[in-house]
């Protein structure tokens, strides 16, 4: 009958009381099948608890666990008379066979299992434990030789040290370092509580401290005069061990209470250059002290932290070095994306400036010569005239020069408007388009005396904007959809909002005689007419100045139309 055949016929319960979540698992997967029931427990105290209350007949119990270490959970069953016989079975590492057999001796303790679990080894030791209890029969005394060689033992040490080197290296955070160094220790060196600080003076101080003990047992321990007197000199960078060798414990207490002190290992965490703190061991569990080799070993685990430490560090530095640059790049990426913008706006505000002068030029050269030749040519006929000075010819060339100087008048002042819109200091404040609307028909209503007009005004929302400014946009075009529809009987001008290709705009539509869309460019031009003087009256600015006020805004204006048909004019601002 194989391993798994005979637990299936012996029932019973049995307690796993393991930490290591892991090894908790597994042991409870080979334990799985037989026709008994399994109970698990994550530290000594939850186990204790599981003793008393559902009285298991076998416990196998690591040694190493928070709040109360195997050692004192058997110490403890063995005390009361409702746990006193039951079955233990002690597992710990390998490289702790030697001294887990001395504390299993000294508890009654006959069968120990080491880590890693083998599935033939727990059955076979496991079935020895429930027929040594069912034949009532104490199962043989442990062998006081080590199943495993005191060499084959070190080297499964040196192994644990290797895992326990490559997880440090692995972590970046010195909380972390500290953390698992700490658990390690107590684990390796098989201690009652361990404690690990690292404070160099450079950055802040990290401290922990793991036990198998509850918290008052802790602070119980940790306010000792021998701790205290023996921290002192591990704080100095020295190293501290107490007893000198486990021989001389024994007028020291011998393992004593939880929480009484017993035996102390301290080492310094330091490298070649710098000390950063200290790590020590307090209590062996279950025996009278620690050893020379116990120190060697904990020498390695010091200098595994401190070179652990150092590349943290130096990982942290790099690591805020990587950010620092990540943020300067950032920041240059910021000023350049700036830069490229207000380039962009330079550039436009250039072009647009450009288009100005080249409109104002061809102005000078053009439109402000014609009311000049046109003064020029009535003086030169009115010094040619050798007629009567009472006759009407006189005077007709009196007004055609009045008429030159007015329009250009007109045409400077027009110049001089777009002058101080394309160089005024903008300024922006939530406006109410409605209201701007509203007055700016008011005021055309005004000039246009008793024309019909039909008004359809829709609603239009409130943006951030310049008032004056755009005040003057829905005047020049309001007053324009009123010009144009003049030889129209019953005038229709709407304004509203629309939609093109997912962006909003604000139009302005009327019914009046249009234009041809092949010269739709020439409309927003200094000066540019697509109607004669003597149809409508104008001098070209108007258009030119809304179109300024709208790229002003962050906008932009076209416009619609068919001759005979009515025009539209559109545009776009930011936030509309």
């Amino acid at each position: 009958m194989d391993g798994c055949g005979m637990l299936a016929g012996m029932g019973g319960k049995i307690l796993v009381a393991e930490d290591d979540p892991e090894a908790r698992e597994l042991l409870l997967l080979l334990l799985e099948g037989g026709d008994y029931s399994l109970l698990e427990a994550a530290d000594g105290m939850e186990a204790l608890d599981l003793l008393r209350t559902e009285q298991p007949d076998l416990l196998i119990t690591d040694i190493v666990m928070p709040r109360m270490d195997g050692y004192e959970l058997v110490r403890r069953l063995r005390q009361d008379d409702r746990t006193a016989n039951t079955s233990v079975i002690f597992c710990s590492a390998s490289y702790h066979e030697r001294e887990v057999r001395e504390m299993a001796r000294s508890l009654g303790v006959q069968s120990t299992l080491a880590k890693p679990f083998d599935f033939k080894t727990v059955r076979t030791t496991v079935d020895a434990a429930f027929a040594a209890r069912s034949s009532s029969t104490a199962p043989p005394e442990l062998d006081s030789t080590p199943a495993t060689p005191v060499i084959g033992g070190a080297q499964e040490r040196l192994s644990a040290l290797v895992a326990f080197s490559r997880r440090l290296f692995g972590l970046t955070e010195p909380e972390a370092i500290v953390e698992s160094t700490c658990h390690a220790a107590r684990d390796i060196l098989l201690a009652q509580c361990a404690q690990l600080v690292i404070a160099d003076g450079e950055g802040p101080r990290h401290a922990t401290t793991a036990s198998g003990l509850a918290n008052d047992q802790v602070d119980r321990l940790l306010s000792t005069h021998m701790y205290r007197d023996l921290l002192s000199t591990l704080e100095q960078g020295g190293c501290a061990l107490f007893p000198m060798s486990p021989s001389d414990a024994g007028q020291n207490g011998g393992t004593g209470q939880p929480g009484d002190f017993v035996s102390m290992l301290g080492v310094p965490v330091a490298s070649v250059s710098h000390h950063y703190g200290y790590l020590c061991v307090i209590n062996r569990i279950g025996l009278p002290g620690f050893t020379d080799e116990d120190l060697a070993v904990a020498r390695a685990i010091a200098a595994q932290v401190a070179g652990a430490y150092e590349n943290a560090r130096r990982y942290q530095a790099l690591r805020g070095e990587v950010a620092r640059r990540a943020e300067v790049e950032n920041e240059v990426r910021i000023l350049n994306q700036d830069l490229e913008r207000r380039v962009a706006e330079r550039t436009a505000e250039l072009e647009v400036a450009n288009r100005e002068l080249e409109a104002f030029s061809y102005s000078v050269a053009h439109d402000l010569r014609a009311p000049l030749r046109l003064i020029h040519a009535h003086v030169q006929m009115l010094r040619d005239y050798r007629g009567s000075p009472t006759a009407r010819e006189p005077l007709i060339h009196l007004d055609q020069i009045t008429r030159g100087a007015r329009e250009m008048s007109a045409l400077i002042d027009g110049l001089l408007a777009l002058s101080r819109i394309s160089h005024m200091e903008m300024r922006s404040e939530v406006t109410s388009l409605d209201e701007l609307v509203k007055r700016a028909v008011n005021q055309v209503r005004q000039e246009s005396g008793e024309r019909v007009v039909e008004w359809r005004l829709a609603s239009l929302p409130s943006i951030a904007c310049d008032p004056d400014l755009m005040l003057q946009v829905f005047a020049n075009l309001i007053d324009n959809a009123v010009k144009y529809s003049r030889p129209r009987p019953h005038a229709v001008i709407e304004v509203g909002i629309g939609v093109a290709d997912g962006d909003k705009y604000v139009f302005v539509r009327d019914n009046g005689v249009g234009f041809d869309m092949r010269y739709a460019r020439k409309l927003f031009g200094v000066f540019q007419r697509l109607h004669r003087h003597d149809e409508f009256e104008g001098t070209g600015i108007g258009l030119a100045t809304v179109s300024r006020i709208i790229e002003r805004h962050g906008g932009r204006i076209w416009a619609e139309s068919r001759l005979n048909q009515g025009a539209e004019f559109r545009f776009t601002l930011a936030g509309l």
